[in-house]
């Protein structure tokens, strides 16, 4: 009997040694699953998006390796790289979603990527020298800043090099023939334009010439030509049309022009080197890169003030806003990423990696 006991003794130990190893056996795995994860971190977006993020695509024109990449905002990945063109510089969305232009800076052309398929259809070619786009509220006329010369970093900084007496153009573009309709003659090194919301008037930051060029989109001529500071390099308009921000890149500021009396009423102090900008949907605030301190100045359009300052990647430069109006997004050229800001808080929500030397960048909703 004693050794029936024994027997049912030794059979229960057994069984919980047992079961106690396989419970460890079935925990060994767990740090070893950590340890991949954070090999796998320095690879990834690993920052996940926001559970209220709308599904939408931003494009950005990387440069270096002329490429466009696609970011997927309900992932907040990169899913696409587009061979484009030497020299992307631009891209932008037409007003019917149907198609994104890429500005070929060292091609001399703009090329267009089909939103449903993300291939490109067409290339137009231009003068020497194109850098930003913009487009008519029926997205059948394209209307682009050619500098009519090669830029360079010399010619932007010393208004010597390359010639004085070179003014640039604003192409306008039949999109569906791909036909020039006609050329407008601007400043200097024409580079940032922007349509008013009323589709009235383009205006063009013209870089060396340190002015801005109001054209009437009626008559396709210069209505107005606005003295600014040195360096001016884009412009963001209010969606009232009153107001238009341009920033100045060597002198560290904004100049706000007033579209009633078309002269420079405020001038802003925001980072080093500002370059582009951008207005919200609601027209409350101005959201600005500064390439030189790597960071984002936020500006009241009321108050005309700077309410904050994020920080952004290596180089800051590109700037779009989503139509809803919630998040910001800044191309780093120096650190080949696009930072994410969420405009409710003036705060970074997350960093996606692009292709090289990204610069312009437009959102697809």
């Amino acid at each position: 009997m004693r050794k029936k006991y024994l027997a049912i003794l030794i059979s229960i130990i057994s069984i919980v040694i047992l079961t106690s190893c396989a419970r460890n056996s079935t925990q060994q795995p767990t740090p070893q699953n950590n340890n991949t994860t954070k090999q796998q971190t320095p690879q990834q977006n690993t920052t996940q998006p926001p559970m209220n993020m709308a599904q939408y695509y931003v494009y950005s024109a990387n440069e270096e390796d002329s490429s466009v990449s696609v970011i997927n905002m309900a992932t907040m990945q990169t899913t696409v790289s587009i061979p484009v063109g030497q020299g992307p510089h631009n891209v932008q969305v037409t007003p019917d979603g149907s198609a994104v232009y890429v500005v070929e800076n060292k091609s001399n052309s703009i090329s267009s990527i089909d939103t449903k398929t993300n291939t490109l259809t067409k290339t137009i070619k231009l003068g020497v020298g194109p850098s930003h786009i913009v487009f008519s509220p029926d997205s059948k006329k394209a209307y682009v800043t050619v500098a009519e010369m090669a830029e360079s970093e010399d010619m932007m900084n010393d208004p010597n090099m390359g010639g004085t007496n070179t003014r640039g153009n604003v192409y306008v573009i039949d999109l569906t023939s791909g036909s020039v309709i006609t050329k407008i003659p601007v400043g200097q090194m024409p580079h940032g334009l922007r349509m008013s919301a009323d589709g009235k008037n383009i205006f063009v930051a013209n870089a060396i010439s340190n002015e801005v060029s109001v054209i009437d989109v009626t008559t396709n001529k210069v209505s107005n030509t606005i003295k600014v500071g040195k360096k001016p390099t884009q412009v963001a308009i209010t969606p009232d049309s009153k107001l238009v921000f341009v920033t100045i890149g060597e002198e560290n500021r904004v100049d706000v022009i007033d579209t009633t009396t078309m002269n420079v009423k405020k001038m802003i102090a925001v980072g080093t080197s500002p370059v582009q900008d951008f207005v919200t949907p609601d027209g409350k605030l101005v959201y600005v890169a500064n390439t030189g301190t790597n960071n984002i100045s936020v500006i009241n359009t009321t108050t005309l003030e700077v309410v904050a300052t994020i920080p952004a990647g290596s180089k800051a430069h590109g700037v779009a806003i989503s139509k809803d109006g919630k998040n910001v997004f800044v191309t780093n050229t120096g650190s080949n990423n696009v930072t994410v800001v969420d405009v409710a808080t003036n705060t970074v929500i997350g960093t996606v990696t692009v292709g090289k030397g990204p610069n312009g960048i437009t959102v697809l909703d």
